[in-house]
């Protein structure tokens, strides 16, 4: 299983979407600061996730994903699609998008 994931910067207000089929060592890396994009915004809290049976499928949703531009239709992706992660304490409607 493969997953899209995304993150939260409080420091940047930003959110980072990535895929990866193993996001708590993602996660980990990115708030490890060996990532050059991500080592800026940490901590990154993880927001949601959407899982997919294969690498190909979840590649192709983060791509589409990072695409947008659109806040509001991100927020309702999240909000209807994402499995949130209980441990964060972050959810879509904490992060001003």
């Amino acid at each position: 299983m493969h997953y899209v994931y995304f993150l939260w910067s409080e420091k940047l207000q930003k959110i980072y979407i990535g895929e990866s089929a193993d996001i708590i060592a993602r996660l980990q890396y990115h708030n490890s600061g060996r990532q050059r994009f991500t080592s800026r915004g940490i901590p990154w809290k993880p927001i949601a996730c959407i899982p997919f049976a294969s690498r190909a499928e979840a590649l192709k949703e983060e791509k589409r994903l990072k695409k947008l531009r659109s806040r509001p239709y991100l927020k309702q992706y999240l909000l209807t699609q994402g499995r949130k992660f209980p441990f964060s304490g972050v959810s879509p409607d904490h992060i001003g998008i």
